[in-house]
């Protein structure tokens, strides 16, 4: 009796991108993507000629970095968040007064928003005043 053997092979394809292309996909500048290397917060790969090349893995750390800028952490919250990843307790602690402060300017950008309609409605309604000399 024959018996087949079957060998299953897997390739591992990595797209890797440029730093332009993750610049432009995640509203960076190639230097603030630059900076955040040379602080610690990511881990590039580059190519035989230095050129920097981004994997899934740290395209999702350049992705995370950016919502924690865009929410208002510091520099240095995002270095204590990178550094603290295990520690479930402290991210979620340091994540829940991000998202505080968040929703305070939120909330203030609303209240300027009611201002400037209550304005606009009011020169909207209102005759021109024109100034004398």
């Amino acid at each position: 009796m024959l018996k087949l053997l079957e060998v299953n092979f897997r390739f591992e394809v990595k797209i890797m991108k440029s730093i332009s292309e993750i610049a432009a996909q995640h509203h960076l500048t190639a230097s603030a993507i630059r900076y955040y290397e040379s602080e610690g917060l990511i881990t590039i790969q580059r190519n035989r000629i230095g050129n920097r090349l981004f994997d899934s893995k740290s395209e999702e750390r350049i992705r995370a970095l950016s919502y924690l800028h865009q929410a208002g952490l510091s520099l240095s919250e995002m270095k204590d968040y990178i550094s603290h990843l295990a520690d479930h307790d402290y991210e979620v602690e340091l994540l829940q007064a991000s998202r505080q402060r968040l929703e305070n300017k939120i909330t203030q950008l609303n209240r300027t928003l009611q201002f400037l309609d209550y304005k606009i409605e009011y020169h909207k309604n209102n005759p021109k005043i024109t100034n004398s000399k």
